[in-house]
C-alpha cells in the first residue's frame, strides 16, 4: 500500500523565502520534494499526487509533472506508464550497487583530491571532522558526513565526478542515517578513517587517498551489512564471518 503525501515548504530546510520565491516553480518543487525525501519526512513507498503537492505549493501540475521527471531520471522517484510517481524504495540489491560504483569511482576522486585540494579545502575538511567529532544527533552527522565527501569530491577538480558521486551519496543517504542510529560505533569508526583519507590528502599521496577511500567505503558497507544480517536468525554470526573472510 503506498502511503499519499502532502509536500509541505517547512519539510524542506533550504534558502530563505525570498529566494525561494525567485527560483522558477520546477525547481522550487523539486527543492521541496528532494529535501522530503533526503530527510525522510517523504519516505519510500509515498505517492506523489501532481494535484496535491501543485495545490500545497501554489503552483500549475505542469511544474510538478516536470520536478518529477527529473526526480526520476535520478532515482529518487519512479514514475509508471500513466505518470503516476512513487517514492523509491531502496533494496538491498540497489545499495549493493551504489557502494560497487562508489568504490570504484571514491578512490579516483581522493587521489585527484591530493593532487589538487588547496589549503582552504583542507581546513574545511578538518572542521567538518570536528564537527562531526562531537555530534551526537544522526541526521546532523550525515549531513557533515555528506559534507565532507562532497568538499573532496571538489577538491578533486572533476564536475564530471561532483555530479555522479552526489547523486550516489544521496541515493544511499537514509541507508546511511539508520547505520548510525543503530551502530554508534559506526561514527566513531568512520571519523577515523576520514582522518587518514584526509591525512593522505595533506601528505599530497594519491595511493595512500585511494587507498583509504577504498577502506572507508568498505568498513561502511560491512556495517550495513551487519545491520541487515543482524535482523535475521543467526544472521549477526553469518555477518562475522562475512566479515572475517573479507579482512
Amino acid at each position: 500500500m503506498h502511503h499519499s503525501t502532502q509536500a509541505r515548504p517547512e519539510d524542506w530546510a533550504g534558502p530563505e523565502p525570498s529566494v525561494m520565491r525567485s527560483l522558477p516553480a520546477r525547481h522550487r518543487v523539486k527543492l521541496v520534494l528532494h529535501r522530503g525525501i533526503l530527510s525522510g519526512a517523504i519516505p519510500g513507498g509515498t505517492r506523489l499526487v501532481q494535484s496535491s503537492i501543485a495545490e500545497e505549493l501554489a503552483v500549475s501540475t505542469r511544474p510538478v509533472r516536470d520536478a518529477l521527471r527529473e526526480l526520476a531520471a535520478e532515482g529518487f522517484v519512479r514514475l509508471d506508464d500513466r505518470g503516476a510517481a512513487v517514492v523509491h524504495e531502496l533494496c538491498w540489491s540497489d545499495l549493493e550497487e551504489i557502494y560497487q560504483i562508489r568504490m570504484m569511482l571514491e578512490p579516483v576522486a581522493a587521489a585527484r583530491a591530493a593532487c589538487h585540494a588547496s589549503e582552504e579545502d583542507v581546513l574545511r575538511a578538518v572542521g567538518l571532522l570536528a564537527a562531526m567529532e562531537t555530534e551526537t544527533d544522526a541526521a546532523r552527522w550525515a549531513e557533515y558526513n555528506s559534507g565532507f565527501h562532497g568538499l573532496l569530491d571538489e577538491a578533486a577538480s572533476s564536475p564530471r565526478l561532483v555530479a555522479i558521486l552526489g547523486n550516489l551519496r544521496e541515493l544511499s543517504a537514509l541507508y546511511i542515517r539508520h547505520a548510525i542510529l543503530t551502530l554508534p560505533d559506526r561514527a566513531r569508526q568512520a571519523s577515523a578513517e576520514h582522518e587518514e583519507i584526509l591525512r593522505a590528502i595533506i601528505a599530497r599521496d594519491p595511493s595512500a587517498a585511494a587507498d583509504a577511500a577504498v577502506r572507508h567505503l568498505d568498513g561502511t558497507l560491512q556495517a550495513l551489512t551487519m545491520r541487515r544480517l543482524g535482523a535475521r536468525p543467526g544472521g549477526a554470526r553469518l555477518a562475522r564471518l562475512r566479515a572475517r573472510g573479507r579482512a
